[in-house]
């Protein structure tokens, strides 16, 4: 034989004795054999569904059973379980692995520009700090003497604002975050991350909100854009709408109107009450015409707000309506012994009055001549009152008697009328001295409308109000009264809120139901109060007759108080740039 032909493969040919079919063998001569092919799965290789359901389906049921379809018959019997499960690792992989490949998306713009200076080192941990903080579980029972975080962000944010810095771009997602689970952090968080907030935000849905609203007024024109502000206007979204109509009014009232009237005839009725609401801003005379139009509107709660925003107009056509309205009703008996206040209810509530306004189906359990008489002295102007009464001042009208059980009804009315007027002499007549109890007031007893009447007045003098009253009734009827004071609260009223919180302490009673006014003072005191409250953190002797315990629980809180009066110092430090520079 050639040598060249020792390995060369030879054909044989046979023919069947049966001559059916002619059969050709290779064979090879000192050939090595050919490497074995990998174990076939037998199964799809694309990591589809219906593959991997038949996985499942065979695992659950036994190989025995039920063996896979693409397995069978491609291996061993012995070997079908472990092809299976080598088949599965495949699988579980490509499940993993996530998307298949697929054209690439387009970049996004990139984020704009803020001018704003950063944070200073400090401080940009310590909003880290307070984020971390928000989404930590709150612990069970007692919060012992440590600072609540949580409480203190919003304080943060409005500080930083105050001094224009701007967030980290780091922050910005647990920023978002926060402002997604509490609606009152977002104006002061989405303010803090602003451009590269609202820009992040576009990206991830889950903060959408941040693109609502005043979320969206990081990209609003300038109200002196008045090409940029038409074209908002005629195209935008409604929140975006309703920021530019707000931003526009704050800057221009004028010109805001100007912007509303011209589409106001083709916006729906609730788009029509929220933008009628923004003319509070700024609302003055210039007004009066267009809101005397909307009084025709078809909808009735537009109609109700025109009639409101006129009300507060003393000088407004629908006043001096009020006011005849009101004559017919209010007025001295001079029959009287001594001057008394007569009370005549409506017995009607006319179209001319339903069209100004009033509202003619009571609510239950009011009756019908109080609910309109209500509504006409509400809406009456102040000034109409001292000249009805013969040149009575306010507090001198507030203390006449009134006839036939009506003071309550019409002393509510005149405080809703104050409120809504904003007028300060007719807020302190209502209100009366602070040492009078409240159930016996000259205005009213409700402590709802008290805070009310206070916020007409200026931030001193209703910290001076407040601060009698809890001297002269304790802290338990004071809650509401202090959600009102300007934080932080001006002298004497932190004085007297520690004052008495020292009286209940001594009282040897436990400190729970103090607890809201605690957290109002953490969050309200001057932080300069601390070395007030030093002496109140040690444990108190305990009377005989006191609450077992309620000393410990006492300092614990004095302690939590001081703590978080300290922290909030140093926030303050932190935030506040060096003397001579500015963010």
């Amino acid at each position: 034989m050639d040598p060249s032909t020792a390995s060369a493969p030879t054909a044989e040919t046979t023919t069947d004795p049966d001559a059916s079919r002619t059969t050709t063998t290779a064979t090879t001569a000192a050939t090595p054999p050919a490497p074995a092919p990998p174990p076939a799965t037998g199964l799809d290789d694309d990591g589809s569904a219906r593959a991997w359901e038949e996985l499942v389906s065979a695992a659950l049921l036994g190989t025995d059973r039920r063996p896979p379809a693409g397995l069978a018959g491609s291996v061993a019997p012995r070997d079908v379980p472990g092809a299976l499960l080598d088949a599965a690792a495949l699988h579980t992989v490509r499940r993993r692995a996530g998307l298949r490949p697929g054209p690439a998306a387009p970049l996004p713009e990139p984020a704009p520009e803020d001018p704003r200076a950063p944070l200073p080192e400090a401080a940009r941990l310590r909003l880290d700090q307070l984020l971390a903080d928000r989404a930590a579980p709150s612990p069970a029972g007692r919060r012992g003497a440590a600072p609540d975080l949580a409480e203190l962000l919003p304080q943060w944010l409005a500080l930083a604002n105050q001094q224009g810095y701007k967030a980290a771009p780091a922050t910005l997602p647990a920023l978002l975050d926060a402002a997604r689970a509490r609606t009152d952090l977002r104006p002061q968080a989405l303010r803090l991350a602003g451009p590269r907030g609202l820009w992040l935000a576009r990206l991830n849905p889950e903060w959408k909100f941040a693109l609502r609203g005043t979320g969206a007024a990081g990209g609003l024109p300038s109200p002196g854009d008045a090409e940029g502000v038409r074209a908002l206007w005629d195209e935008g979204l409604f929140a975006e709408r309703v920021a530019l109509l707000a931003a526009v009014r704050t800057e221009d009232p004028a010109a805001g109107l100007a912007l509303l009237a011209s589409t106001w005839s083709a916006e729906r009725a609730e788009d029509r009450l929220m933008f009628l609401d923004s003319l509070r801003t700024g609302l003055s005379d210039a007004d009066e015409e267009f809101l005397e139009e909307a009084l025709g509107d078809r909808s009735r709660n537009v109609r109700a707000t025109a009639a409101e925003l006129l009300s507060a107009l003393p000088a407004s056509a629908l006043a001096g309506r009020m006011a005849g309205r009101a004559a017919t009703c209010v007025g001295l008996d001079r029959t009287a012994p001594t001057p008394t206040i007569a009370v005549e209810a409506p017995h009607e509530c006319d179209a001319a009055m339903q069209r100004d306004g009033l509202v003619a189906t009571p609510p239950a359990g009011r009756g019908e001549r109080s609910w309109w008489l209500g509504q006409l002295v509400e809406a009456a102007p102040l000034p109409f009152w001292p000249t009805r009464f013969g040149g009575r001042t306010p507090e001198e009208i507030v203390a006449l008697p009134v006839a036939d059980d009506w003071q309550a009804e019409l002393h509510a009315a005149w405080c809703r009328a104050a409120v809504r007027q904003r007028d300060p002499d007719w807020s302190r007549a209502l209100l009366g001295s602070p040492a009078v109890p409240p159930a016996t007031g000259p205005g009213t007893s409700s402590l709802a409308e008290r805070a009310q009447l206070l916020s007409t007045l200026s931030v001193e003098e209703r910290a001076r109000w407040v601060a009698s009253f809890v001297a002269a009734h304790g802290l338990s009827e004071a809650f509401q009264l202090l959600g009102v004071c300007a934080v932080p609260w001006a002298e004497p009223l932190g004085a007297a809120v520690i004052d008495a919180l020292d009286i209940a302490r001594e009282a040897g009673s436990y400190p729970w139901s103090f607890s809201g006014v605690m957290g109002l003072a953490e969050r309200c005191l001057a932080p300069e109060a601390a070395r007030q409250l030093e002496s109140l953190t040690a444990r108190p002797d305990e009377a005989e007759d006191s609450a077992p315990g309620a000393g410990d629980y006492w300092a614990e809180a004095f302690q939590r108080l001081v703590s978080t009066l300290r922290l909030r110092a140093a926030m303050r430090a932190e935030l506040t740039p060096p003397r001579g520079t500015a963010p």
